[in-house]
Formats: structure tokens, sequence, C-alpha cells
């Protein structure tokens, strides 16, 4: 470590006389290409911009998710925003902000819905075949939230009512060569309501959600300097305090009464850019990473004793340290060449209940990859990857540890310039994804098994793609996909009753995805289709079907500017075919298949104001992300942005 961190110093000082080339080289981005590469953008990366995010109003960052083919996005069974990407789970996706990997340690999850939305400024999905620079467990693709990095003098203020409210201010600008950012916002609802009240309902009495309350305060300080003898340097803390209730099932026959009574998140992040002329750049970031949450289980929905032997006062203490360093090389035509290197060390604490004691597991995971665009001509271009991985068990609240794993991965893709117009892209790569200390060490006297003999998944992805630019207002993209995983893990009911997670066998997703964008004037439209087939194929198994993931996710957006100033959104997102699983049974349930209607109108006021009215579930429809936790029926919102 401190060798690394004395190479970057050195090679700092010795690069402060040389050429700015990195001005628009973002501090928080990967960037997949040299500026000199023929490669297109391939289909299967998507840039969600701030005008989009701030089109899904609100304080829920993933709301801009959703509209992406291939993503489909659920609240879990914890109210927590989970991601799937072509059926791949969040675990099997990389999550960044800024390049800092945000995750729980312990169960490689962490509810995105917490993140302060009025911070990002752009969000990139890379699916299928994201750069090794990303580092590991990115077997489904990778989500990067970028952060606003701009010295332009900027206010920006919205309030918003209604079902929830929100509110939020930020600042930014700059002085010199340097620049700030802040920004803060504040949510709270007091629960939202369910449209109806089902007959097998056990646990839920109608209107008001029981436990669906929430409270959020979360905010962001970036300051950094730019070219500064062609060094741009940054650093940026975000923090989260959240408390929040987590409904019961409202079907199962064991309820249990949960909340989040505290759960905070802190990420420092030192980010750092510089390079020799045009030939060589290189950027990276150090950062240092802490999670804390209590969960309170309770004897009854009265949410005020824990005397029950189920009921209990659970505390994780985690933190996490590493650093990303890129080194991006183009010295001649012939490509990019991009060497990637990455260590990150967690650290998990957990108190079971009270006075229980504390404890601990750690361990430690490089990684590195070597990844070279190659120009073939003017219309074909080729990139192709091969790197490490390596997982390290450092301590395990005393036990023997288990053996290091490692994983070699790569990629190849190829991608052809019909004409202007037309361009084509076939892709293939292995990756993998190691398994949580939560799967490794997860056991509770009575009711779970530990498995620290767990192999690494392991995924071989492909897919064909093509984008065609109809003219300068129309885009089609569409992909064919196929994905196969070996070793899968999931969470595996014994005879005993006891659970434990075990490399179940295999399992196979394919699917088509298919996007349209369209720009005429004052009209715009998105549509995305996706169809997926998501299957468990392992031997001996009772089923092939793998929960939550929808076979059928289409939304359709229309969107048409008036004259003045007003602009009318209607969102439409239908889900179709999708199982989940029965709490108390552990079989599958074929849900009902829902189509959401949204619909918005905003109005510019001074071109410094937009005032907006929002309303969700415009037909108060009945539907359940995840079998027994219903959502929000019809939703409406007021709100006013400013910004000067």
């Amino acid at each position: 470590m401190k060798r690394t961190l004395l190479l970057i110093i050195i090679i700092c000082i010795s690069l402060n006389a040389q050429e700015d080339t990195l001005k628009h080289y973002n501090l928080g981005e990967v960037i997949v290409t040299s500026t000199n590469s023929n490669l297109v953008n391939s289909s299967s990366v998507v840039d969600v911009k701030l005008s989009e995010i701030n089109q899904t109003d609100g304080f829920n960052v993933t709301d801009a998710l959703k509209y992406i083919p291939g993503l489909y996005i659920t609240t879990t069974s914890k109210n927590e925003s989970k991601i799937y990407m072509r059926g791949y789970d969040q675990r099997q996706v990389s999550v960044f902000l800024d390049g800092v990997p945000i995750y729980e340690p312990y169960s490689g999850l962490v509810d995105l819905s917490n993140l302060p939305k009025n911070s990002i400024e752009k969000i990139t999905v890379s699916k299928g075949m994201p750069s090794l620079a990303y580092g590991s467990n990115s077997m489904g693709g990778t989500v990067n939230f970028i952060t606003k990095n701009r010295a332009d003098k900027t206010i920006t203020f919205e309030i918003e009512s209604g079902a929830a409210h929100s509110t939020s201010l930020g600042f930014s600008g700059g002085f010199g060569k340097m620049f700030y950012s802040l920004n803060a916002g504040y949510s709270k609802s007091d629960g939202f309501n369910i449209p109806e009240i089902k007959s097998n309902y056990r646990n839920e009495d109608g209107g008001k959600r029981n436990n669906s309350d929430y409270e959020n305060i979360g905010g962001m300080l970036k300051v950094g300097v730019n070219d500064f003898h062609n060094f741009n340097l940054a650093y940026s803390l975000m923090i989260v305090n959240n408390e929040k209730g987590v409904p019961t099932d409202v079907y199962t026959t064991t309820p249990r009464y949960w909340r989040y009574t505290e759960w905070r998140k802190t990420t420092n992040n030192l980010m750092f850019s510089s390079g020799i002329g045009s030939s060589y750049r290189f950027k990276g970031n150090i950062f240092y990473d802490t999670y804390k949450n209590v969960l309170d289980s309770y004897d009854d929905n009265s949410f005020t004793t824990q005397d029950r032997r189920y009921a209990f006062h659970s505390t994780y203490d985690d933190h996490s340290l590493g650093i990303n360093l890129m080194n991006d090389i183009d010295f001649l035509n012939f490509g990019l060449t991009r060497i990637s290197f990455s260590w990150k060390k967690d650290v998990h604490k957990e108190e079971g209940n009270f006075n229980e004691g504390f404890s601990s597991y750690e361990a430690s995971l490089f990684s590195g990859g070597i990844e070279q665009d190659i120009n073939i001509n003017e219309n074909l271009s080729a990139v192709a990857a091969v790197g490490y991985d390596l997982l390290t068990p450092i301590y395990s609240n005393g036990s023997d540890l288990r053996n290091p794993s490692s994983s070699i991965n790569g990629f190849l893709g190829l991608s052809y310039k019909v004409n202007d117009e037309v361009s084509l892209h076939l892709n293939a790569s292995r990756k993998n994804r190691f398994p949580t200390l939560k799967e490794f060490y997860s056991q509770t006297a009575g009711r779970d098994l530990a498995n620290p003999g767990l192999n690494v998944e392991q995924s071989i992805n492909s897919e064909l793609g093509v984008n065609y630019k109809v003219n300068r207002g129309i885009f089609l993209r569409g992909n064919v996909f196929y994905s196969s995983i070996d070793e899968l893990i999931n969470l595996v009911i014994l005879e005993d009753g006891l659970r434990q997670y075990q490399n179940i066998g295999k399992a196979e997703m394919k699917g088509i995805e298919l996007g349209v964008n369209l720009n005429v004037k004052e009209f715009s439209m998105n549509f995305a289709y996706t169809y997926l087939s998501a299957k468990n194929i392992s031997d001996d198994v009772k089923s092939d079907i793998l929960e939550y993931r929808p076979e059928h996710v289409l939304t359709f957006v229309p969107n048409y500017r008036f004259s003045f100033g007003t602009e009318l959104r209607v969102e439409l997102f239908f889900v179709g075919n999708k199982y989940g699983v029965d709490a108390d049974s552990r079989e599958f349930i074929k849900m009902d298949n829902y189509l959401l209607a949204n619909i918005r109108v905003s109005h510019i006021i001074l071109d410094n104001y937009t005032l907006y009215v929002r309303v969700n579930n415009l037909s108060g429809i009945y539907y359940e992300t995840e079998y027994g936790f219903p959502q929000a029926g019809r939703e409406l919102f007021v709100g006013l942005r400013m910004s000067f």
C-alpha cells in the first residue's frame, strides 16, 4: 500500500510541467476508448443525463434507471431498492459512486434509494462487457453514479410535497482553478397507501401501509482543482443518515416486525488524474467507506417491546479501504492500452443482539487487468482484455481461514461501422463473482449454517447488437444476449429445516433488448422492451424458475414541450410473467402482471423556476414487486425547482 502511494506521488511530481490534455477527463468516470479509436459506442453502454434524472423527481435516484432496456428495479422485502440487470441480481452487478464500489461488505448489497440524488450529475450503465478497470464482481455489468464536477456558479433548490416530502439545496462554483460543490437533501414520508385489501391478507389492515414510513437526510461536499500543472485533484465526502420501517409480509403466518432505527453511510474519496501529452494518462482514487446500521426486531406491530425469542437488536459496523489506479497508454495509432489495478479491504463487525459482543470478519480483494483497443481499419475495431482477481480471507472471528480464491477473466469485442447510420458489435466475456462474507460465514443458531467452502461463481456472457440512426431525430438500438453461470450460489433449505448458502449448479439467461429514442421538434419519446428467459438448469432441481426475473418489461415515455413553457410527460411501465417466493412454503408463486401509468406536467416560470405536478400509479392499481409486499397506490406530488 505504501509503495503504491509513493509511486503515485513520484509520478505526480514528474508531470507538473506537462501539457494539459485532461480538462474533459472526468475524475469519476471510466472512459472506454481513446480519442482516436474507431470503436463506436455500444448500445450496451447507456448514459442517464442530469435532465433525465431531474424528470423523475422525488428523492430516489434509482427511478431514473427504470427506463433502460435490460434493467428491472424492485423494492425488496427489506424495503430496499434492488437492481436486476439481464437477470443478474445486484450482488452480481458492480455499483460505484465516482469509481468507489459501494456495497455493504457483509451481504454485497446496498440500498441505492438512500443515495443523495441531488448530488448526481450522470449515471453510466454498462451491460455485458464492462471495462476491467471496474474490478471484480461485475458479471452482470456495472452502474456508476457520477457526481457534479463543475466550476460554473449555480444555486439549485427544490421542494416537493404530497405523498412524501423532500427538499434539496445545492451550491457549486469556483475561483481560479479551484471548484467546489455542496449538495444536501432531506426526505420524509409517513408511509404510503395501498389500493385494496386482499382476502388472504394476514398482516395488513389497509389504508396506510403498516410500518412504511421513512426519514432520510444526506448530502455531499466536493472540492478540487483542475489543470494545476497538468494535475487534477478532487476530494468528496458523502454522508447519508436514514431511518425507516420494513413493512411486514402480508401473507405469512410468521410475520416479522422490523425497523431500521439507524442506517448511516459515509464515503470519503480522493480522486486524481494527470498525464504526459496525449500519449499517457493515469487516474485513480483512494477511498474510505463506512457503513453502520441497526435493525431492530420487535414483538408485535406496536414496535415497542423486544422480549420474545425472535426479537433482536442487530448492529452492523462495517468499513472498507481501497485504491484504484488506471493507466491509459496511446503511443501509436494502433489503439489504446489500459492497465488497471484495484485493491480493497472489507471489514464486517456484527452484534446479533443486545450485549452479545461483536463478531468480526475481514477479507481483501485485488484485481488487475490489461485491455487493448485494436484499430483494424476505418470501419472495423476490436478490444481484447485479460484480468486476474484474488480474494484473500484475513480474519473469520477466530475460526480457521478458508484458502484464497482466484479467477481469470477476460473479454473480446468487435465493432463494425457499416456507414454513418448503422453500426454493429459482437462481444463475449468471462466474469466472476466471489461469495460475500454473509454467504461464507452466515450462521444463526437453529436457523443458518455457515459454508466457508463456497466456490466462485463464473459466467460466460455474449451479445450481438446494432445501433441505427434513422435520421437526426430517431435512434434505434437492439441487443441479443446470452449468459450462463456456473457454481451459482443460492440459499438452500436443508432437510432439518436449516438454511445454507450453496453452489447449486448452473443458470442460463438469454433475451432481447430493444430501444427507440425519438426527438422531433417539441416531441420526444423513449421506448424500451426487454424479453428475458432466466432459468435454473442445475441437475436435480424441482423447478427451473429464478425468482423476480420478469420475462417481459416494457416502458414507454412520450414527452411534449409546448411553446409557452409547459411540458407533458407520460410514463408507462409494464411487467409480465414474474415469479415470487412464498415465505412460508418456499414455493414459487406466479405473480400478477401489471401496467403502471404516471403523468407529469411542468411549467417554466421566468426561465429559472419550474413548477411541476406528478401523479404516480394514475389508475391506482394493486401490484407487488416482491411477493407479499404491495406497493403504493395513486400518489400526488407537487414540486418547485429553482436554478440560478
